[in-house]
């Protein structure tokens, strides 16, 4: 009889560490298949944030063309739908998480701005945007391109 419960240890003892394996190979599924999806939304965020900057130049000149047209073609359907073009493109762009950044009279933050300029004769103790060169752009969380601003102090 003492032989019986030598075997049913060592079963006990198999089970165990069967079990033990078992819950190691979940452990490590789990934390791959978390991994897994990680990296998935890293390269998706990576795609959009590319597609972003390779339009984003052509999103500024058609901004600039809008600022620069003549007055006495304003009111041409031309110009119209060209204007059309710009904030439709600006709204697609808004639809996956994009911000334009950069707002006259806010607080400068270097984080988010990119001083081109300072007006030293200002006197104030907070430096604030002055004026916005180029807009910056966010994308989710992450600033893609900080706003060339002019700063002065208020």
């Amino acid at each position: 009889m003492t032989k019986e419960p030598k075997k049913t240890s060592k079963n006990d003892e198999r089970v165990l560490e069967l079990t033990a394996d078992l819950q190691r190979v979940q452990a490590d599924f789990i934390n791959f298949r978390r991994r897994s999806e990680e990296e998935k939304l890293r390269a998706i965020q990576a795609g959009k944030e590319q597609a972003v900057l390779t339009l984003l130049p052509v999103l500024d000149n058609i901004e600039r063309a809008i600022a620069h047209e003549p007055a006495d073609i304003k009111d041409h359907a031309w110009v119209k739908g060209v204007s059309s073009i710009a904030l439709q493109l600006e709204m697609q762009l808004a639809s996956i998480g994009l911000k334009k950044i950069g707002v006259e009279g806010e607080v400068f933050d270097p984080n988010r701005h990119e001083a081109v300029s300072m007006n030293e004769e200002a006197t104030g103790e907070h430096e604030v945007v002055a004026a916005v060169l180029q807009p910056g752009y966010q994308l989710g969380e992450q600033i893609i391109r900080p706003a060339m601003v002019n700063v002065t102090k208020q």
